[in-house]
């Protein structure tokens, strides 16, 4: 999502590779994709001629202004969940599954990587959050389950999704904090998951039991945080964009005009 910019949006051209990869492989495996974003986003995507990429078309996000955007950086993956029909999977741009996952994720209530540990410097008591004086926490919210990373995320009931986006949402809307911290969204998006799904009665499954679990693994790759060594190390940066470049031609021949229209360092 670009978020409530006055300045025209723009991605990193390594972010560009990873997001087309990513979309490419999933059709490739599993199925249609469908991209969520703001109208300044989807601007950038038709400037750069990729908007072909989602088989399934692009569909426009918008995020209230009530919901304070230095915050909820990714508050933008609740308001495209709360459009899409389940059952569905929302995957991040920065996110590749190498693998058809259906069998793996077929027959559970909510599927995701892994769950995350409860670390308090991201995962705090209540007490911690500044909220409207009205806002409650639902009582039946325990703070002993542990949060689910949502960088992929399936959930097969309707119902469900509409209770924990509308629980999110709610929090987000009542949330007085102006300052970013990482807690108050992994709480909405990661902790409130959890939550909600535990007060059902709904199962999480996921791939691996917790983040420790996911080396050595041919599923899916994540760039994150390896983001921020791109971001700073050129060198790095334009090996990586030489490899992404190389695996989608070799896989997707028929894309190698789309890149070659791309403005990517170290091609």
């Amino acid at each position: 999502m670009a978020g409530r910019h006055t300045e025209e949006y723009w991605m990193q051209d390594y972010e560009v590779l990873t997001m087309i990869l990513s979309a490419l492989m999933w059709r490739k495996h599993n199925g249609g994709i469908r991209l969520c974003a703001d109208a300044e986003a989807i601007a950038f995507v038709e400037k750069m001629g990729l908007y072909h990429i989602w088989n399934l078309g692009i569909e426009e996000i918008t995020v209230p202004e009530a919901v304070p955007e230095k915050v909820f950086w990714a508050a933008g993956k609740l308001y495209s969940l709360k459009k899409m029909q389940m059952p569905a999977v929302m995957v991040d741009l920065d996110l590749i599954i190498w693998k058809d996952i259906r069998n793996i994720i077929k027959d559970t209530d909510i599927c995701a990587i892994h769950r995350e540990g409860i670390f308090p410097d991201v995962y705090p008591g209540k007490e911690f959050f500044h909220m409207k004086q009205e806002y409650r926490f639902d009582p039946d919210w325990s703070f002993e389950v542990l949060p689910v990373n949502t960088c992929m995320l399936y959930i097969a009931d309707e119902a469900f999704k509409n209770y924990y986006v509308d629980s999110s949402i709610t929090f987000m809307e009542n949330c007085l904090e102006t300052e970013e911290n990482l807690c108050h969204m992994v709480f909405a998006e990661q902790r409130l998951l959890a939550m909600c799904a535990e007060k059902q009665g709904k199962q999480i499954s996921s791939f691996f039991p917790g983040s420790a679990q996911i080396e050595n693994q041919d599923i899916f790759t994540h760039l994150w945080g390896y983001k921020n060594i791109l971001k700073f190390n050129y060198k790095e940066r334009e090996a990586f964009n030489r490899k992404m470049y190389d695996r989608i031609v070799r896989e997707f021949p028929e894309e190698e005009t789309t890149l070659k229209q791309l403005p990517i360092s170290g091609l």
